[in-house]
């Protein structure tokens, strides 16, 4: 790769670490959980999807589905008809929000739901970074670390706005140049922060 290009991936990956650093950690509402005979209720529902900034129907339909029950939202609150598992209202939170809002390039939860042509993608407004808004679908998580100086093997999920390959690995998104979306790739972890690190190619599998 050009080393000028190089440079310049690494100070726009610094400075998107700085702008992350700078901010304080984006925390929403404990989920004030209630039960009346057989239903479960999130009595602060509304304030929780006014942190999160997404809209309340499309909140409700994720949780609805994911615990396989049904429910409505009366007076900001929500209530399922049943009892999801132990635990489970708070994964799904944090799952939703690593999903539908937090930027899988630069870790940021400043982020909008916009329609371009005929697609929904989420706009990150720190760095600008988009993806398609179904592209979650093909991002897979682990609880597994990365370390720098380390060579993995990497898939490549999906594609920044300048073109470098993206993929995910425990909680880090790798930032790949040169790669394209699709590629199985040995990568070797060149420098590591927060929610992401920058990838150089070994070779192409």
């Amino acid at each position: 790769m050009d080393e000028q290009r190089y440079s310049d991936l690494l100070k726009k990956v610094k400075s998107s670490v700085q702008k992350r650093e700078e901010k304080k950690r984006f925390q929403i509402p404990k989920p004030e959980i209630i039960t009346e005979g057989k239903l479960t209720i999130i009595k602060n529902f509304k304030d929780i999807v006014d942190v999160i900034n997404r809209d309340e129907s499309h909140i409700f339909k994720y949780l609805i589905k994911q615990f396989g029950l049904s429910g409505e939202i009366s007076d900001g609150r929500l209530i399922f008809k049943g009892k999801p598992p132990e635990g489970g209202i708070d994964k799904a939170f944090q799952e939703y929000l690593r999903i539908y809002v937090q930027c899988y390039e630069c870790g940021n939860y400043d982020t909008e739901i916009v329609r371009e042509f005929r697609n929904e993608v989420i706009r990150c407004k720190a760095c600008g970074a988009e993806r398609p808004l179904f592209a979650h679908k093909e991002i897979k998580y682990s609880e597994e670390k990365i370390e720098e100086g380390k060579i993995y093997e990497l898939e490549v999920t999906d594609l920044n706005r300048d073109g470098d390959g993206l993929s995910v690995k425990g909680d880090i998104t790798v930032i790949i140049p040169g790669a394209k979306k699709g590629q199985k790739v040995t990568v070797k972890i060149d420098r590591i922060r927060k929610n992401y690190a920058l990838g150089m190619m070994v070779k192409k599998a």
